[in-house]
């Protein structure tokens, strides 16, 4: 037997294999009969990558689902779903908007009605409070023997005002008003200080030390160059605040409104665009939905004219007065000021004539503008009527009353003048004194005030009100439209199916 090299193989012949050891014909088809047995394995080289791969087995479905709703929207039934989409769409994404807009309005109306308007009144008190307080004082120093209890107690009871007033003018503000807080501390650190001169001057005036002069002289200069500046200044800052946001809040909503006209136009076309397609001229739904839209957008129109009726217009002309008044009664309790400090001083009032007459016609100018204003109009209130003549009698009987005060310093009869300056009760031969005429005018202005801020309430509560139901109506507006536009697209479907 002969042996075979290494690394040869001889081939193994069966039973079957030709001669030459290959497979006969018969073989061959039985085996190429079942090659669908097979494992099916990858090419070598795929024509496709597997990223490529991966994509189409991935979006297929989402893809065919497309092609689907592509292929219904072209048709009849699809363009008529798909115009009513789109008109859900537009009609929810104006009674949105405009019943978010009016309920944030309303909302921004009552913040300033209840929080915004009460600080600006609480620095106006904080502001006359000071200027009162500080009246008092010079006041009750330049009458004869010990302070009345009756002036005293005034005087207490505005300082208690004042320091009141301080704390509610911070409870409104918000971080980017650091200005009012900054002026609110800077008063509240100096109205002690103030108090404590007027002490120490009372305690030396009781004593009969000359010091007591000097003690009053620069508390009334603190309080007239620091205290009342401060005060001034956060009293026109919060004004402002009032002011603005009042402005803000009685502009027409134009952007809300441009959508519901947005929708009302869309609505229109839709039943041009069906009548072209049914030929069937009104579609009750869609009709109904375009009242629906038109009612809501009436609707808002109407609060938008009756806000910006009673607050743009009515608001300005009731607070022209209630500024002018107040900046006039705060001269008034300046000019009292210098008018008692002349007799602490011992000095004549001739060089400060002018400012006084300056002051008079002022508060004249305030009474006139309070008579002239027509959201006032105190031609129709007796009350009103009333206070305008009280306060111009009491305006006459100061002029009148400080003439001879200045008479009496001019001629050195300072007993009388004193008489005249702090005693509130007049002689048998005089109509008024200084005191009582300014004493009565001072409680006229401050009725006017408090009259003026009424009515600048009202304008306020007027415009809220106008708010009011707003946002509830036009949010059920919407939502009837869109339920009338299905129910006037449904018998249209209807026909296709």
């Amino acid at each position: 037997m002969g042996m075979t090299e290494p690394g040869t193989h001889t081939p193994h012949t069966g039973p079957h294999d030709g001669p030459h050891g290959a497979p006969d014909s018969g073989q061959v088809l039985v085996a190429s009969s079942d090659h669908w047995l097979d494992d099916v394995t990858a090419p070598a080289n795929p024509a496709q990558s597997r990223a490529t791969l991966l994509a189409m087995s991935t979006f297929a479905g989402p893809s065919r689902l497309l092609r689907r709703v592509l292929a219904f929207v072209t048709t009849t039934p699809g363009k008529l779903f798909t115009v009513t989409v789109i008109l859900t769409l537009a009609i929810a994404a104006a009674g949105m908007s405009m019943s978010n807009s009016s309920a944030q309005r309303q909302r921004d109306l009552d913040v300033l009605l209840n929080v915004t308007e009460p600080m600006s009144n609480s620095a106006h008190n904080l502001y006359t409070s000071l200027s009162l307080a500080d009246t008092l004082a010079t006041t009750g120093f330049v009458q004869a023997g010990v302070e009345t209890e009756s002036n005293q107690r005034s005087y207490y009871e505005a300082v208690d005002r004042a320091a009141s007033a301080a704390t509610e003018s911070v409870l409104g503000t918000q971080a980017s008003d650091q200005r009012i807080r900054n002026l609110v501390g800077f008063i509240q650190r100096q109205l002690p200080v103030y108090t404590g001169m007027v002490e120490s001057a009372r305690v030396n005036h009781r004593g009969g030390n000359a010091v007591a002069v000097a003690y009053m002289s620069n508390a009334s200069a603190l309080m007239r160059e620091d205290i009342l500046p401060a005060a001034a200044e956060l009293f026109r800052l919060t004004s402002a605040k009032v002011n603005e946001e009042h402005e803000a809040l009685t502009k027409p909503q134009w952007v809300p409104l441009s959508g519901l006209l947005a929708a009302v136009l869309f609505l229109l076309l839709a039943q041009w665009w069906l009548f072209r397609l049914t030929r069937r001229r009104i579609n009750r739904g869609f009709a109904a939905a375009t009242v629906f839209m038109l009612v809501a957008m009436a609707w808002v129109a109407g609060s938008n004219l009756a806000s910006w009726s009673a607050g743009a217009r009515g608001f300005e002309e009731a607070s022209h007065p209630w500024d002018a008044l107040t900046a006039s009664r705060i001269e008034a309790q300046q000019a009292r000021t210098e008018e008692t400090l002349a007799l602490v001083r011992r000095q004549s009032r001739e060089a400060s004539e002018s400012n006084f007459q300056t002051t008079v016609s002022n508060i004249r100018g305030a009474l006139n503008d309070f008579e002239a204003s027509e959201a006032i109009n105190p031609t129709r209130s007796t009350y009103r009527a009333q206070l305008l003549a009280d306060s111009r009698e009491s305006l006459g009987d100061w002029e009148q009353g400080h003439s001879s005060l200045v008479a009496a310093l001019r001629e050195g009869n300072y007993d009388r003048a004193i008489h005249l300056a702090a005693s509130r009760t007049p002689l048998p031969d005089e109509p008024s004194t200084s005191a009582n005429a300014f004493s009565n005018l001072d409680v006229s202005l401050a009725k006017l005030i408090a009259d003026s801020r009424q009515a600048m309430r009202s304008f306020i509560q007027d415009s809220l009100s106008a708010m009011t139901m707003v946002s509830t109506a036009v949010l059920l507006l919407t939502f009837g439209a869109i339920i009338a536009v299905w129910l006037g697209i449904r018998a249209r479907l209807q026909e296709y199916l």
